[in-house]
């Protein structure tokens, strides 16, 4: 039996071969069910990790639901970027764009549709906009976000009472900011927020906005949270016993108390029930872009200790915010 994908993409190359190998290995692998109905291809802004992950989901889940499964291309960006040069040789029913970059170089070929995946909805949006794609049954997403709704949800279930939520943020998290402002329109919560330009701004900013609110409230802002900010924020929040609600387990891990977000194998399930009755009715269109249908809950333990906070298991957060299951 085949090893996952996902493992086998993790190989080392070189980078001029790189695009061959993997159509190549994809292709090895799913030689049984090569000539089936339909034809994904699958482009990747990197190789190995998660997009992978959501690759290799993607072709169990519709082989698994398709007789006969549909016939699988996978390409690097070098190499879809040879196709785009020579679109007769593109001969996909859809193509599967995973990352932002992915999306940035199949936004430019409108012959075929396309579906972007593990891509932020502020950068979805700038791309379409950018390059004219306002069609959404020929270019739509899966959003790399969850929900504001969602993740206030959350911060309801792990931290009752707390009611003032403090937000950083920059000219990158304008569609989000704009989101959570209308979320929180009822009144059940109040929010203030610090706006900064660099990253030197960060921890004043947080000196400000931690006097006075009760949970630095996170979204996916690559000026702000990323691996060089990370450590300062997260250090400055406990100084002041507040809690952070996160956007990923990496962010939970490193020191936030909680956070809800999907798993790539979570996304490449949804991306597969996005693609099966496309393949069957072509004619019918990409749905309009959406939210991650899947998601889990992850949460620090030794933090919530450390900040007196009781939290029930995981699994009971899960189902205080949704109906949805893992697949």
């Amino acid at each position: 039996m085949a090893r996952p994908f996902a493992t086998l993409l993790k190989r080392p190359a070189s980078s001029g071969k790189l695009g061959a190998l993997l159509l190549g290995v994809w292709l090895l692998a799913a030689a049984p069910w090569a000539w089936g109905a339909g034809h994904v291809a699958l482009v990747l802004s990197e190789e190995g990790g998660a997009y992978a992950e959501v690759a290799d989901k993607i072709r169990m889940a519709l082989t698994q639901k398709t007789q006969p499964a549909p016939r699988f291309s996978l390409l690097s960006l070098e190499a879809f970027g040879e196709k785009l040069r020579a679109p007769a040789s593109l001969d996909a029913d859809v193509v599967v764009a995973i990352g932002s970059a992915a999306a940035q170089a199949a936004a430019t070929n409108p012959r075929v549709p396309v579906l972007s995946v593990l891509v932020p909805k502020a950068a979805f949006e700038r791309v379409a906009a950018a390059r004219g794609r306002a069609d959404p049954a020929r270019f739509s997403a899966v959003y790399l976000d969850q929900p504001i709704a969602r993740q206030l949800q959350l911060v309801r279930a792990v931290l009752p009472g707390r009611l003032r939520l403090g937000v950083l943020a920059s000219a990158q998290s304008g569609t989000a900011l704009a989101q959570l402002r209308t979320a929180t329109r009822d009144g059940r919560f109040k929010l203030a927020v610090e706006k900064i330009d660099r990253q030197e701004e960060i921890v004043p900013a947080l000196n400000r906005l931690l006097h006075d609110n009760d949970v630095l409230f996170s979204f996916p802002d690559p000026l702000i949270y990323n691996r060089y900010t990370v450590q300062d924020i997260l250090l400055t929040t406990y100084r002041y016993r507040v809690p952070v609600i996160g956007f990923s387990p990496s962010y939970v891990k490193a020191g936030a108390l909680a956070a809800v977000y999907s798993t790539p194998a979570q996304i490449g399930q949804q991306v597969a029930e996005i693609l099966y009755p496309l393949l069957q009715d072509p004619g019918r269109g990409l749905p309009a872009p959406q939210f991650p249908k899947y998601f889990s809950v992850s949460v620090n333990y030794q933090v919530a200790r450390s900040l007196g906070i009781e939290i029930e298991d995981e699994a009971a957060l899960h189902g205080q915010l949704g109906p949805q299951v893992e697949p």
